[in-house]
């Protein structure tokens, strides 16, 4: 096989110019950096300098290539091989007692770019972490990286088994544990303490059973008619802006 047919597990894979260039500004591990033969911009030749800073190769391939390894997936003419990220430990995530808490938990939520979307949102309002729970976990790369849009090493991210003995931990640590719920206290009236967990499962199942017994209160987003639910990273982002900025008009 020549090396431009060289076929590579995505998950090994970052993609895209954000997601590329903050995980060599990061320090990520890194054996190789494809970009595409033809392209040229600023930002391109930023990640031929990090690259070469950092020691790492850079090939210029074909398009073609590049979206054999993408399979599918948004590369914008760059993609690196990449050591998958690792998992932070759930206690390290949590704030010492008395100080202001903030986390997203997705309770099996599998699909790469709405878990991306989450991140980047956790990102722009400044999340301590995020909790990823269930079976299903996508791997911290690929598609999910490039949907995160360079955030990816910004935010610190768990892996956890079961939701519900997840949220019994974070209570006990003072955490108040909010349930994204149709149904649910809408969310102008909610007003959140300074330590809480903001929890959302999969758009087709919602959250398990399990979880919501662990919950303290359900948030909902009102609606107009018609409109039964939106995207679980469209529901984050309004849900935790919210809680976000209710938590400092409190202040």
């Amino acid at each position: 096989m020549s090396q431009h047919e060289e076929r590579v597990p995505d998950a090994n894979w970052l993609l895209g110019v954000h997601a590329v260039t903050a995980a060599l500004e990061a320090g990520r591990p890194m054996d190789l950096v494809w970009i595409q033969r033809g392209r040229r911009d600023r930002r391109l030749q930023r990640i031929v300098e990090l690259a070469a800073e950092r020691g790492v190769p850079v090939r210029f391939v074909p398009r073609t290539q590049l979206e054999r390894m993408a399979a599918g997936g948004a590369h914008n003419g760059v993609g690196a091989r990449t050591a998958p990220r690792s998992f932070t430990p759930l206690e390290e995530l949590l704030r010492p007692g008395g100080e202001p808490g903030r986390l997203i938990l997705l309770d099996g939520v599998t699909d790469p770019h709405n878990v991306g979307a989450v991140i980047r949102s956790a990102a722009a309002f400044g999340i301590d972490g995020v909790i990823l729970a269930g079976p299903g976990v996508p791997p911290l790369g690929g598609a999910l990286a490039a949907a995160a849009a360079g955030h990816l090493e910004r935010v610190p991210m768990a892996r956890a088994g079961v939701a519900g003995d997840t949220l019994r931990i974070l209570r006990d640590a003072g955490y108040w544990a909010y349930g994204a719920q149709a149904g649910g206290t809408p969310l102008w009236a909610v007003d959140p303490p300074d330590r809480w967990v903001l929890a959302l499962g999969s758009e087709g199942k919602g959250l398990r059973a399990k979880t919501r017994a662990f919950l303290d209160d359900t948030i909902a987003i009102p609606m107009k008619p018609g409109v039964e639910s939106l995207n679980v990273s469209v529901a984050a982002a309004i849900l935790a802006y919210a809680l976000t900025e209710a938590g400092r008009d409190g202040q």
